[in-house]
């Protein structure tokens, strides 16, 4: 099921992208990353921080996924499989809003980002707070989506 706040959390961190970047389509943030660099390291700190609260709300926002195959002494040890899986989705959806979704030439930096944000997604989905992590995704996807607007209202340059 899914949670609201988790969803608010996903669709404000689109908005920020889209703020920032002028477009939802990862070729075109693709291209702009491979000709500045990337979003969460370029441009004035207002528009990097608003790349690193969308990846976070991405990341805290990824789907609970029960463990309910091993026991409860095994669960504690390992993620379940499927909590990989989703990690894999979330914590690479991160990554691109962060890092680039292309690998381009800062390569150990993207596929840095990846795996952390792959690593900490997975973890995220195999947590039994889920609501105190949907409320952290909710408050970093406001976040992200009022620094991309104070960029796009040009109150901070790009």
């Amino acid at each position: 099921m899914a949670r609201p706040a988790a969803v608010g959390a996903v669709l404000l961190a689109g908005l920020a992208l889209l703020e920032r970047w002028g477009t939802t389509s990862l070729e075109a943030v693709a291209g702009a990353q491979a000709v500045l660099g990337p979003g969460g390291l370029v441009g004035p700190p207002t528009a990097a921080a608003s790349a690193w609260c969308a990846a976070v709300a991405l990341v805290l926002a990824s789907p609970w996924v029960d463990g309910d195959d091993a026991s409860e002494g095994e669960r504690h040890r390992r993620l379940p499989p499927a909590a990989l899986v989703v990690g894999l989705a979330t914590g690479t959806a991160a990554a691109a809003a962060v890092a680039g979704p292309d690998l381009g030439d800062d390569l150990a930096l993207r596929l840095g980002a990846t795996v952390g944000a792959v690593i900490i997604a997975a973890m995220v989905a195999s947590s039994r707070s889920r609501e105190l992590t949907a409320g952290l995704a909710l408050a970093a996807g406001v976040a992200a989506a009022v620094l991309a607007a104070v960029v796009a209202t040009g109150r901070v340059g790009l």
